[in-house]
């Protein structure tokens, strides 16, 4: 058991931006008394400790940092995530009722009371347990800075009450999800809310920013992937990087327009990754063939290709009449797989140099 008193107090005046000062003329002791105080050479008697309590609105086992009381609300808090994930919803709502009586300052105690009427409300449609679900989180928020878990941020606990007005508010839950589409993460949702109040126009907005969002992402991971196969080698690795490369060139190929844009320069990427993959088997015929197809979509998207996706992509329906991305090829698609080869696809772990170099060299021959 360790007390960390003096530690609180600092930490919670400086949570409400208070000086010493200012936290002594509310209290009516002196300056010096704050300073001894947090300092760790003087404590409060009984009466102050339940003022200091009440004022930063904590217990005062929390104000003391008793680690013995910590550890018993962690464990509680497991058990309530357990029962919750069991579907065991009439215990973990006893035994969460009994935490926040016992805890009702602890963040950790809230967000998991929080959870169990998040998922039930979520899951059976209930507005009774998704203003459960708001209350709680809401009131997890005040308490956020007592948070351990990099998992859970002020984002998180937003998107959820936001989540949880759907069952409860659809123009609420709109209205909040607009506020935390930070980088279009919530246009999905956002198409889902505006079908369901017939507004389609603004469905087909949110949609297509989704979709070329997801899409750019589902580029980069599997790209991501398959630089992380290939450094790993051996024959299961490589073939299925490869088989990666092909599913992504047939889906990309599926979004594409008719016109050379961005994506045949993305799928150019994929065979170029291709013809490592087969260099590093030894498979000399699919490491040109390959390298050859990356050449020849390289080589469209600079004669009459754009960035433009509004232009590009198959099922484009936002409001821009044009929406251009950026990547590290730049606007010539030959010249630039040049650098990425040379500059990004060096730096894998585990690099084929012989293999890489001789598709760098192919490439630049063929300019």
């Amino acid at each position: 058991m360790k007390l960390k008193l003096h530690e609180n107090i600092k930490r919670l005046r400086k949570e409400k931006n208070l000086t010493q000062e200012k936290l002594a003329e509310i209290l009516g002791v002196t300056v010096g008394a704050v300073s001894k105080w947090e300092n760790g050479n003087n404590t409060p008697d009984i009466v102050m400790l339940t003022m200091l309590a009440s004022f930063f609105d904590v217990s005062i086992d929390v104000l003391l940092g008793y680690d013995m009381a910590s550890k018993k609300a962690e464990k509680i808090v497991e058990n309530i995530n357990l029962l919750v994930s069991e579907r065991r919803f009439d215990e973990a709502e006893k035994l969460s009722r009994d935490a926040m009586s016992r805890y009702p300052h602890d963040f950790s105690v809230i967000y998991a009371a929080a959870d169990v009427y998040y998922v039930k409300a979520l899951e059976n449609q209930d507005k009774e347990d998704a203003l459960k679900a708001i209350d709680l989180l809401t009131k997890s928020l005040e308490y956020l800075s007592q948070n351990k878990d990099p998992d859970i941020n002020d984002f998180i606990i937003r998107s959820r009450i936001a989540y949880s007005y759907m069952v409860v508010d659809e123009k609420a839950a709109f209205e909040r999800f607009k506020q935390i589409n930070f980088g279009g993460i919530h246009d999905t949702v956002l198409a889902l809310l505006c079908i369901q109040n017939n507004e389609v126009d603004q469905a087909l907005n949110y949609s297509t920013l989704g979709i070329i969002n997801h899409l750019n992402e589902l580029i980069d991971s599997t790209l991501h992937m398959i630089m992380s196969l290939a450094s790993k080698g051996g024959k299961k690795n490589l073939d299925e990087a490869v088989c990666l490369a092909d599913t992504m060139i047939e889906v990309i190929a599926k979004f594409a327009g008719s016109e050379p844009g961005c994506y045949e320069k993305y799928m150019a990427c994929y065979h170029v990754l291709k013809a490592y993959l087969y260099g590093c088997s030894g498979d000399e015929n699919e490491m040109k063939k390959s390298l050859s197809e990356g050449k020849k979509l390289a080589e469209s998207y600079d004669k009459n290709g754009t960035n433009d996706v509004a232009r590009h992509l198959k099922f484009y329906h936002a409001e821009k009449k044009h929406y251009h991305i950026f990547d590290s090829i730049g606007e010539n698609a030959v010249t630039g797989f040049s650098a990425a080869l040379l500059g990004q696809v060096v730096k894998m772990g585990k690099i084929n140099r012989k293999v890489l170099n001789r598709i760098i060299d192919d490439w630049e021959k063929e300019k």
